[in-house]
């Protein structure tokens, strides 16, 4: 009777760690946000390339502006330098004009002192005419002159008075001529010089105009690229502010990208735990159905009860081992050594033990004499007790409430070191049982030592052979 009350309190516990697990709804994260986010990510990142292509092609074209400006400029330095020198030759030739124009002067002087002269000239030749012919001076009258000299030497002294108005006369006639080509001589020097200051001046003028305009068109130029520089510049800060723009946007999204992936994988975690808690619930109530069924039939018949018993107590000794719960308090197996599902995380994992439901506070055994060389908390194994054996095997008993061995403790077989727990990294009240050999790495699957408590319990739960083919009885990590 006893016995059906512990399986009735067992099968009640069942049912209110099911209550307790009750999954709390979240919202659904579908693979389709997900592809529509990267769909997004990749347009943006598309959007961002032409952006950095347009903001490259901006840099180039202001690069060119700047050599174009750097290469005007040097232009206009030197058509300014050129200017320099035609004012410096305007300059001198304005001196040059100014020193014709004294010149032209002097010369106007010249010619008007000459003009003077030969009017002068021209009257006092036609004065000399007018009074040889009305002194008879002329040439008839010249002989009638001589013929008239009263004596030879009179005669002589009119023919050289006569000879000296005649010399004076050519004198005169010789000043008019000479007086008058020095005229047309200074009026073509005159011409000349004017005609030179003028072609000098018109050159002058028409270099520094063009160099003017040069000039001009260089500083206009040099406007234009500036202008155009500027408008680059702008273009190239907006096309940089969009950049940026972008990149804070992919940034984002891969964020949200990143939160819908965690989610999903949260979801599916979730999922999975639910999964294996309902597993193992439905895995608990069927042995707690066998239990009753079994406690049932054990209640009609005290014999087959205590055949039950014995033949549990002899399989709980194996090769050098014992069983590490008591035969009669003790549920399933609830996890084989082996392959298996990952019951929390996503994937296949490797469980490297046999994990043994139930409840909490129940006695866990030393499985062999041996020194305990560890006994503390952990954040997989929780409380955890590790005895090294004098073959040089180790066990591990993982997941208790309670510690009852400490570090250091010399224990004997069966000798109680713990009670059953789920601290660390658990789903449920169970034992971890682990054996390792002795380069503290490979463990073996302590159920070989018990081969009639296999027997007993080999259909407790699955033992996912299709993941263990061929299945393994070792594992190093």
């Amino acid at each position: 009777m006893k016995k059906i009350i512990k399986l009735f309190s067992f099968v009640l516990v069942i049912i209110f760690v099911s209550s307790v697990f009750v999954a709390v709804p979240s919202a659904v994260i579908t693979n389709d946000e997900i592809k529509a986010k990267q769909n997004e990510i990749s347009g943006l990142q598309s959007l961002l390339k032409d952006q950095e292509a347009a903001s490259k092609q901006a840099r180039d074209r202001i690069e060119e502006i700047k050599n174009d400006i750097e290469q005007t400029e040097e232009k206009k330095t030197e058509l300014i330098e050129k200017i320099a020198t035609l004012n410096d030759d305007i300059t001198t030739t304005e001196k040059l004009i100014a020193t014709y124009g004294e010149y032209i002067e002097l010369k106007e002087e010249e010619i008007k002192e000459t003009e003077d002269d030969l009017a002068s000239q021209e009257a006092s030749l036609i004065e000399f005419l007018r009074y040889d012919y009305e002194s008879g001076s002329s040439a008839l009258k010249t002989i009638e002159f001589l013929l008239d000299s009263a004596s030879l030497s009179d005669f002589l002294s009119n023919i050289q008075y006569i000879g000296t108005l005649m010399d004076y006369q050519d004198h005169l006639i010789q000043n008019l001529e000479n007086t008058s080509t020095k005229y047309e001589g200074q009026k073509y020097d005159l011409s000349e010089a004017k005609k030179e200051q003028e072609e000098y001046a018109a050159a002058l003028n028409v270099q520094l105009e063009e160099s003017e305009r040069l000039k001009a068109e260089a500083m206009e130029y040099i406007v234009k690229l500036e202008a155009d520089q500027l408008d680059y510049e702008a273009t190239l800060q907006s096309s940089e502010e969009a950049e940026k723009e972008l990149t804070a946007k992919i940034e984002k999204a891969r964020a949200e990208e990143a939160k819908l992936i965690e989610d999903e994988r949260k979801r599916e975690e979730e999922r999975k735990r639910k999964e294996e808690e309902e597993r193992k619930k439905r895995e608990a109530e069927e042995a707690a159905k066998r239990a009753a069924e079994r406690a049932k039939q054990s209640a009609k018949s005290d014999d087959i009860e205590r055949a039950r018993l014995a033949e549990a107590s002899a399989a709980a000794y194996g090769d050098g081992y014992m069983w590490p719960l008591p035969v009669d308090q003790w549920f399933i197996v609830s996890g084989w050594f082996g392959y298996e599902p990952n019951p929390i995380g996503s994937g296949i994992r490797f469980h490297k033990a046999l994990d043994l439901a139930a409840n909490r506070g129940t006695d866990i055994y030393a499985a062999a004499a041996g020194k305990v060389i560890e006994a503390k908390y952990s954040s997989s194994y929780g409380n955890h007790v590790v005895i090294l054996h004098s073959n040089g095997y180790s066990t591990l008993y993982a997941h208790a409430s309670k510690l009852i061995a400490r570090e250091g403790d010399v224990v004997k077989q069966g000798q109680v070191i713990a009670y059953v727990g789920t601290t660390g990294y658990s789903t449920g009240n169970h034992l971890h049982f682990e054996i390792i050999k002795p380069n503290g790495k490979t463990r073996v699957d302590p159920i070989q030592y018990f081969p009639k408590m296999y027997e007993l319990h080999k259909n407790d739960s699955s033992r996912y052979d299709y993941l263990n083919n061929p299945r393994k009885t070792e594992y190093t990590p």
